[in-house]
């Protein structure tokens, strides 16, 4: 499950990678709003998904004696705000 995990990610970082070296500026205005319509969707699946894994960590964190704190993790590791951290988890709920 690991590598399929790290392959996934590996593709969407260079379908990232590919999108932002693409050339915008031939497409019209509607073509435009389907790529930013599209990119928004993308970026609703990626939301769900992290949500998903913000729970299982936190379960993972209250199965057993606690060796960290989800939320200061989280906070390092996306160099948000430990209030922003916290509320993201609070956000994904249970798994």
């Amino acid at each position: 499950e690991r590598t399929i995990v790290g392959d996934a990610l590996d593709h969407l970082n260079a379908a990232c990678k590919e999108i932002d070296a693409l050339s915008v500026r031939a497409l019209t205005r509607a073509e435009l709003q389907e790529v930013l319509s599209r990119l928004n969707a993308g970026e609703k699946r990626l939301a769900t998904v992290q949500q998903r894994l913000l729970g299982r960590m936190v379960a993972t964190n209250n199965a057993s004696p606690p060796q960290f704190d989800p939320a200061v993790v989280l906070a390092r590791r996306l160099r948000i705000s430990l209030a922003e951290a916290q509320r993201r988890i609070a956000d994904a709920g249970p798994p």
